[in-house]
C-alpha cells in the first residue's frame, strides 16, 4: 500500500498494525461492559486510525471505518448496536490487509 510519502510499507508491517488496532477495538466491548474507561480507548483508535487516513490518503475503507467508530461514541447506544458497530469495524479493518 503506497503511502502519501511515495513509498510503500511492507505488506507485514500492514498486517501487525492491523492486528493490533483489531485487539484494541476487540477491548472496547468487554471494557463497556465492565463499566470501564471504553470512550478513551475508542478516542485513541479513532485517533489512531485517523493518522493511518493522513498517511493512506487513497484508501476509501478509512471512512466507513471512522464513521462507525464516531457512531458508537455516545454511550446511550443500546449494546446491540454498539456491539454489531464494534464487530463491523473490525471487518473493515480487517480489509486493509488485502
Amino acid at each position: 500500500m503506497e503511502s502519501k510519502y511515495g513509498f510503500e510499507f511492507p505488506q507485514e508491517v500492514i498486517a501487525k498494525t492491523v492486528a493490533r488496532l483489531t485487539n484494541q477495538i476487540w477491548k472496547l466491548i468487554p471494557m463497556r461492559e465492565n463499566n470501564e474507561d471504553w470512550q478513551k480507548q475508542l478516542d485513541s483508535v479513532i485517533v489512531e486510525i485517523a493518522g493511518l487516513n493522513e498517511i493512506f490518503l487513497s484508501n476509501p475503507l478509512f471512512l466507513p471505518l471512522l464513521a462507525n467508530l464516531e457512531g458508537i461514541r455516545d454511550d446511550s447506544i443500546e449494546f446491540e448496536l454498539y456491539r454489531t458497530k464494534v464487530f463491523g469495524s473490525i471487518s473493515l479493518l480487517q480489509e486493509l490487509k488485502k
